[in-house]
C-alpha cells in the first residue's frame, strides 16, 4: 500500500514539493493527517502483530516515528498471547491517548495463568474497554475470574471455548481432542453492568439452570443490545423461564444448537431483522410453542436442522411473515422427513419470499413447483443437491423428470437459479446409495455442476 504512494507526483501536484525531490521524499510531503492515516492501516493489517509493525514503520525516518508515536489509534489493540509481558502494556496504553480500546484473547498457546496476568494488567484501564474478544480452551474461566464486572463503555462482547489444538504426531493416537469441561464457577450475569453494550456472543459458553433467571435479568437490563449470538449454550435440560425478555433495538438474534423448543419463548424482538435457529441434533421431537410475535419483522431467515422436523419448520415459520431471503440448511440426509421443506412452502406461502436457499434437496421437480408458486415475487434461487445419483425411496420414476425440472429451471429469466453439491457434516460432498453411483446421469458432475441434458 505504501509503495503506491512512491509513484511521481503529477505534474498539477508538483508544487507541493520543490523539484528534484526523490519519491520517498514525495512521501514526506504527504500531510501528516493523512500519513497517519495511512500508516494505521498498515499496522492494523499485520494484527495482532500490529504493535511490532508500528516499531518497524518508525524507524523508516524521524517524521515517521512522530507521526507513528503521536497517533493514538495505532495503540488501542491489545493481544494477550504467550509472549507477551504484562508490563509492556503499560507504554502502548499512554501512547492510545485515553481512546477506548480493544482486548484479544486468541492464543490457544496462552496458558491460563499467564492469560489471567495479562488481562489484570489491563483491568487497570478497563473503563477504557470498547470490544473484548475471548476465544481460548479457558474462555469460560477468564470470563468468570478476570472480566471485570462493570465496564461502562464496553460495546461488542465474544466469549468462545475452542479445542485445544493438537500436533499432527498426537492426533495420529487420538481421533479428537478432549473438549473441555465447564469450570464449577458461577458467571454473575446479575453483578454485571455493560450499558453501552451492543453485541454478545456466547459460545459454548454453557448457562446452568440456576443461572437462567440471572442471565435473563441480565438481558433485561442491557436493552441495548443490537445483536445476540448464542451457540450450544444450553444444557440437555434447559430450564424454561416463566417471563419474555423483551429487547426494543435488536436487529440480529441467533439461537444456535438449541435443546428444546420453548427456548424460543425466551427473546422477544420487536424490530428483529435477521433470525438464525439452529435445532440441536438431540432434539428429535418438537413440541409447538406459541412464539407470538417475537420475531414477527424478522426478514432475513436461517433455519439449520428443520428440515428433518415438519413440525418445527412450519412452527417456525407461521411466525415470520414479512421473511424474504430465507435459508434451510440440513447435512441429516438420512431422515425420512430430510426434504420436507418444499411441500412446506407450498404448505404456508410467505407472501415477500425473494431469495430462497435450501441445502439438501433430493427432488428438483419440487424445487420447480415452490419455484413456480413464488414465481411473482422470487428473484433468487440457490439449491445443494445430492451430488451422485437419488436415494431409492425418490418419488420419482426415472430421471427424466428430474432433468427436465432442471432445464426450466435454468432457463428461467424471472429469478437467479444456482445449483451446488450437497455437503454432509464434515464439509465433503454428500453421496447416496452405493448401488446408484454407477449411474451415467448426475445431478452435478465434475467441479462445477455441469448437467448433461
Amino acid at each position: 500500500m505504501l509503495l503506491s504512494i512512491t509513484t511521481p507526483v503529477p505534474a498539477q501536484e508538483a508544487h507541493a514539493c520543490p523539484i528534484g525531490y526523490s519519491a520517498m521524499s514525495h512521501v514526506q510531503c504527504l500531510p501528516p493527517e493523512l500519513l497517519s492515516y495511512i500508516l494505521e492501516l498498515a499496522c492494523f493489517a499485520e494484527a495482532p502483530a500490529h504493535r511490532q509493525k508500528a516499531a518497524v514503520l518508525g524507524r523508516v525516518s524521524k517524521l515517521w516515528r512522530e507521526i507513528v508515536f503521536s497517533t493514538p489509534a495505532i495503540w488501542t489493540s491489545f493481544y494477550v498471547s504467550k509472549y507477551e509481558d504484562p508490563r509492556d502494556f503499560g507504554e502502548p496504553l499512554l501512547r492510545s491517548g485515553g481512546l477506548l480500546v480493544d482486548v484479544h484473547v486468541v492464543d490457544e498457546a496462552t496458558n491460563l495463568k499467564a492469560a489471567r496476568e495479562q488481562l489484570n494488567a489491563l483491568a487497570e484501564h478497563s473503563s477504557r474497554w470498547r470490544n473484548v474478544e475471548i476465544s481460548h480452551p479457558d474462555a469460560f474461566t477468564l470470563f468468570g475470574k478476570t472480566v471485570p464486572l462493570v465496564l461502562p463503555n464496553l460495546r461488542s462482547l465474544l466469549v468462545k471455548v475452542t479445542f485445544q489444538r493438537m500436533s499432527p504426531s498426537l492426533m495420529y493416537f487420538y481421533c479428537f481432542p478432549d473438549y473441555p469441561s465447564t469450570p464449577d464457577i458461577c458467571l454473575g450475569w446479575m453483578d454485571r453492568m455493560y450499558p453501552s453494550l451492543r453485541n454478545l456472543d456466547l459460545d459454548d459458553i454453557e448457562l446452568k439452570p440456576e443461572e437462567t433467571e440471572d442471565f435473563l435479568g441480565f438481558l433485561e437490563a442491557h436493552t441495548t443490545l443490537e445483536r445476540l449470538a448464542l451457540r450450544n449454550t444450553w444444557i440437555q435440560h434447559a430450564y424454561t423461564p416463566s417471563r419474555t425478555v423483551v429487547l426494543p433495538h435488536l436487529k440480529e438474534l441467533q439461537l444456535r444448537g438449541i435443546p428444546s423448543s420453548e427456548i424460543l419463548q425466551w427473546i422477544s424482538a420487536p424490530n428483529l431483522k435477521t433470525l438464525a435457529v439452529e435445532k440441536s441434533s438431540q432434539l428429535r421431537y418438537w413440541t409447538p410453542v406459541d412464539i407470538k410475535s417475537n420475531y414477527a419483522t424478522a426478514t432475513n431467515i436461517t433455519l439449520i436442522r428443520f428440515s428433518t422436523s415438519p413440525d418445527a419448520l412450519l412452527n417456525v415459520l407461521q411466525v415470520v411473515p414479512l421473511a424474504s431471503e430465507v435459508k434451510f440448511a440440513s447435512t441429516d440426509l438420512g431422515s425420512r422427513y430430510s426434504f420436507c421443506t418444499e411441500n412446506i412452502l407450498l404448505e404456508h406461502k410467505l407472501p415477500l419470499l425473494t431469495s430462497l436457499h435450501i441445502q439438501g434437496v433430493v427432488s428438483l421437480p419440487r424445487v420447480k413447483a415452490v419455484a413456480e408458486a413464488y414465481k411473482e415475487t422470487l428473484t433468487e434461487v440457490k439449491v445443494h443437491c445430492l451430488d451422485l445419483g437419488l436415494p431409492e425411496e425418490s418419488f420419482l420414476k426415472d430421471y427424466d423428470e428430474r432433468d427436465e425440472a432442471l432445464e426450466w429451471l435454468k432457463d428461467q429469466e424471472t429469478f437467479r437459479f444456482d445449483i451446488d453439491h450437497s455437503l454432509y457434516a464434515f464439509g465433503g460432498r454428500y453421496r447416496s446409495h452405493e448401488d446408484q453411483r454407477s449411474r451415467q446421469k448426475m445431478v452435478c458432475a465434475g467441479e462445477g455442476c455441469r448437467v448433461s441434458l
